[in-house]
């Protein structure tokens, strides 16, 4: 019986085929290792730089000083102090609340001439002290609940030429003792006990240059008296109760006034100009 060789199965046994299959899976498997080499190389590398940021936050927190708010009574006396060091006239405070108990300490500063606080609870025996400040001419209290008795007190303050108080709380009677400062120049005022009756008080301002009124309804006919006031040379009207009527016959009679409604222009104004908020 003669040995025969046993024929092979080209799909089986095939040696060339097999190299080529087991080639092909090694180098997937070697791609397949690189790439979670590279991913962890990058999460850690990722981790390294949250732990670093990390780490510089407690470092920044613990050597940075606690921030502590102020007390206003503690920050305006730091503010009386930077007023004396730099021999200034000026006080403006606008970050905080001003109230009586405050005002008191500027009797020690006779020189000032320009007192403006845009956030005040100031009322009537807070005004006491500036008959300590012969100089002062400049006087701006917003927020501040200034009734007849505290334009009385001002009345005594001569010198005063800008007087700039929004949110009073005065009448008219009030209003009328402002003719006892010589020198009045500039007047913008704002209470809800005023009417167009004012404007025969104010008219009686004859040194004012400049009138301002906020939430006042003044007339036509309260307009005409406050245009007639000998030297104003700007007159401002937020929310008043002026026709436009009322406002022609002001450009057409006072071409020299200054006007504003509510802060603008009317568009028929000869005086017309764009604001920067426009």
């Amino acid at each position: 019986m003669l040995d025969t060789e046993p024929a092979f199965d080209q799909d089986s046994s095939n040696p060339l085929l097999d190299d080529s299959l087991i080639d092909d899976s090694a180098a997937e498997s070697s791609s397949k290792v690189r790439l979670r080499r590279r991913v962890l190389v990058g999460l850690l590398v990722l981790c390294l730089l949250v732990v670093m940021w990390l780490t510089q936050q407690v470092l920044t927190e613990e050597t940075s000083e606690p921030t502590i708010d102020l007390l206003p009574s503690i920050k305006f006396e730091q503010s009386l102090n930077e007023l004396r060091r730099q021999e200034s006239d000026k006080l403006h405070i606008e970050d905080f609340v001003v109230d009586d108990r405050m005002m008191q300490q500027l009797e020690n500063y006779p020189n000032l001439e320009t007192i403006i606080f845009d956030r005040g609870e100031v009322t009537d025996s807070g005004l006491a002290v500036l008959q300590s400040l012969p100089e002062l001419t400049h006087l701006r209290l917003r927020r501040s609940p200034i009734s007849d008795e505290g334009f009385k007190t001002l009345a005594k303050c001569r010198s005063l030429w800008f007087v700039n108080l929004p949110h009073a709380t005065c009448t008219a009677a009030g209003v009328a003792e402002l003719s006892k400062i010589p020198e009045l120049r500039q007047l913008r005022l704002g209470s809800p006990n005023l009417g167009n009756e004012v404007t025969r008080e104010i008219a009686t301002l004859t040194t004012l240059r400049g009138v301002h009124l906020v939430d006042i309804p003044v007339t036509d006919e309260g307009l005409k008296t406050l245009a007639a006031l000998p030297y104003l040379e700007s007159l401002y009207l937020d929310n008043s109760a002026v026709t436009e009527a009322g406002w022609r016959w002001v450009y057409i009679h006072h071409p020299e006034l200054h006007v504003h409604v509510n802060q603008h222009h009317n568009d028929y104004d000869p005086k017309y100009h764009k604001h920067h908020d426009d």
